[in-house]
């Protein structure tokens, strides 16, 4: 089972999706809460959320352009046959029908006013509830009743899988008798004829005893009145009893629509987060990964907050290890989280975030980065990952696992750090396991089943670069490589030089020339 600790979560940005979540119902917070990863025997409930996903964004898409509005990312074409005609039905069917979308956002605003009586309903099975639960039961039961018709209006349309609304205006009729259909309740005086003629007589009683002085007279009257009123609050307790299991019998269909505006609600989100970053139906495979264009939404906001634009990341994984490499501030572990990211989307029920995705469902994931581990058990970093890595060998036979290693070993000396990165790497690649590791340590790409390497400089004019940033003054140089950077993947066949990008970053910000020569006879040994 995949558990990654909330650190993690969190280092690759899988939180900030989490937050990025606003559920209209406390259910769907709820549901968010408790959100946690398939397994592969849980493929079809998974498949179901999934498409239920995309019919929702096929609205969404539709409101969007209807009123003017771009999502920040084009939204993918989705590039399963099937689905693709399921979404040309859909679109078919939205243009004949105004109402399903307006439908669909009275129905959202209903969900904000629900409030959480799961408790309440739970409780009623047990034992007799008391005047503010019913209320509490009966205002929910209202909202239900505002609801129903809304999604009998969109469910022709949107055939959303899984999900139902039970009709429970029965139990709103028992605490509803009159079907005034108002937002109070008090046992009224229709519960009862025994209830209605004591509270006339408690009533009769009040009138005498006003205009009376203190004395005898009025204090036999209060006695009067204080057992009436008695007999009157048991009476209001046996038809509470009798309230309450008179609605034990809708008991499930209440918590079913619980589950239901939960399953809406966090399906809608989840439809919003795939318009607003581009995400996409996966095709489900048996070893392989495939994504095409990337995107990770913690590290493009930021991007972006910034004046600029996230490079987008693509890659082809297999069982075995594959290798990135690159220069320091390439954009390594960049690639990695935003693997990382996407697999872990996919397995929760969101859509990645890529213009095209092909991936299996994992039974484990680990994540291996220095910065994570276990420093402060004491270990130096290099001593907390390799704790941590023996864990991962040992739970590696609980069946087909991810594993993501971040510039492993680089807590040490750079010899043995190559040494132990090649061996782990040769180890890993005949596992049952999709591995993706960067590093910058040579001959380790050759251990491996593939290797990509950030783009980087690669393509850059180094010379005109070097003049731009001596034009501007050296202070900017830092600026101006990021800016030039290329953090995308390309795939190397065949064995390759390491790239110079380290080298060239020291040429750019103007390192002393007489090292820079000493530097480069040592690249050429």
């Amino acid at each position: 089972m995949i558990s990654l600790p909330f650190a993690q979560r969190e280092n690759i940005g899988f939180q900030y999706v989490l937050d990025a979540l606003k559920p209209c119902s406390p259910y769907g917070e709820e549901l968010v809460r408790e959100l946690k990863p398939f397994a592969p025997g849980q493929k079809a409930e998974l498949q179901r959320q999934l498409q239920n996903i995309q019919r929702v964004l096929t609205v969404l898409e539709a409101e969007a352009i209807d009123s003017g509005k771009k999502p920040r990312r084009e939204a993918p074409v989705c590039d399963l046959p099937e689905m693709q005609a399921e979404m040309d039905r859909l679109r078919a069917a939205l243009e004949q029908s105004e109402g399903c979308q307006k439908a669909l956002d009275k129905l959202l605003l209903v969900f904000m006013t629900v409030k959480n009586v799961r408790p309440t309903a739970v409780k009623c099975r047990e034992a007799a509830l008391n005047e503010i639960e019913l209320f509490e039961l009966k205002r929910f039961l209202l909202k239900c009743d505002e609801m129903l018709p809304l999604f009998n209006e969109i469910q022709p349309i949107l055939q959303l899988e899984g999900i139902s609304l039970k009709d429970t205006s029965a139990a709103l009729d028992l605490l509803d008798p009159e079907k005034n259909r108002v937002a109070s309740f008090y046992i009224a005086d229709g519960y009862s004829q025994t209830l209605r003629a004591l509270r006339k007589e408690k009533r009769a009683l009040e009138e005498q005893i006003r205009p009376l002085p203190d004395g005898e007279e009025k204090e036999a009257l209060q006695a009067q009145r204080s057992r009436v009123a008695a007999e009157e609050e048991h009476e209001e307790m046996r038809i509470r009893g009798e309230l309450s299991e008179g609605l034990r019998p809708y008991i499930d269909d209440m918590l079913h629509n619980m589950v239901a505006i939960a399953d809406i609600d966090l399906t809608v989100e989840k439809a919003c987060l795939a318009l607003r970053y581009g995400g996409t139906m996966p095709v489900f495979t048996e070893s392989t990964l495939d994504m095409t264009d990337m995107v990770n939404p913690q590290i493009a906001d930021a991007v972006a907050g910034r004046g600029k634009t996230f490079t987008p990341v693509s890659i082809a994984l297999e069982k075995g290890a594959t290798v990135i490499t690159g220069a320091n501030m390439g954009g390594k572990s960049v690639a990695l989280k935003t693997i990382a990211l996407n697999i872990l989307l996919i397995q929760c029920g969101f859509f990645p975030f890529a213009k095209k995705a092909s991936a299996p469902l994992f039974d484990g994931m680990y994540i291996i980065s220095e910065d994570l581990e276990n420093i402060d058990r004491g270990l130096s970093s290099f001593g907390g990952e390799m704790v941590r890595f023996n864990q991962v060998v040992r739970q590696m036979s609980e069946g087909f696992v991810f594993i993501m290693l971040d510039e492993f070993a680089r807590g040490t000396n750079p010899d043995e750090g190559a040494a132990i990165v090649q061996a782990v790497t040769q180890y890993l690649n005949d596992k049952n396991a999709v591995t993706v590791l960067a590093t910058h340590y040579d001959n380790v790409a050759q251990k491996g089943s593939a290797h990509y390497q950030v783009i980087g400089l690669k393509d850059l004019d180094v010379d005109k670069l070097q003049a731009e940033i001596a034009a501007r003054g050296g202070d900017v140089g830092v600026e101006l490589i990021s800016q030039h950077m290329n953090y995308g993947l390309y795939r190397v066949e065949g064995r390759q030089d390491c790239p110079r990008d380290a080298l060239n970053i020291c040429r750019l910000l103007g390192m002393n020339r007489e090292i820079l020569e000493m530097v480069e006879k040592n690249y050429d040994r």
